[in-house]
């Protein structure tokens, strides 16, 4: 059975969509606890990235493209990215305690975990914020 976690980061309304590179209007979505591939810290922030959770199936877009250095390229999705807003100097602490939720069937008695930003409700201390990116803008990776 699949855990997810659920990320609010603004009031659900018309305005709101499913995805945007640039996060605008992006605001409810949940992910998968297995597809968490890894977690970064930077002052502030913790970086959460998701794959695989385009709208496209992941092999729809790994093709080879004709690119000016010959037929090297590849065209394909970015990962979903969550962006926690954190206390200063507790990026690690939130790295561990997202580890361990990850791991646990239930995080103080919930199944389901929410990062709240819209009521300032998380699952774990020391988050204070959150932004979401799901991309269906495809890049091209080119060999070197």
């Amino acid at each position: 059975m699949k855990k997810f976690v659920v990320f609010q980061s603004g009031a659900v309304d018309s305005s709101s969509v499913g995805s945007a590179d640039d996060g605008t209007n992006l605001d409810l979505a949940a992910f998968d606890l297995s597809l968490l591939q890894c977690m970064t810290g930077t002052e502030d922030t913790v970086e959460l990235t998701f794959s695989e959770t385009g709208m496209f199936n992941k092999h729809s877009l790994a093709h080879n493209t004709d690119g000016a250095a010959g037929n090297d390229e590849t065209v394909a999705l970015e990962n979903s990215l969550v962006i926690l807003t954190v206390a200063e100097g507790k990026e690690a602490d939130v790295i561990k305690d997202i580890a361990a939720l990850a791991n646990a069937s239930q995080i103080h008695g919930v199944a389901v975990p929410v990062f709240d930003a819209v009521n300032s409700k998380y699952p774990i201390s020391n988050v204070t914020g959150v932004a979401i990116r799901r991309t269906t803008t495809g890049r091209v990776v080119a060999a070197a």
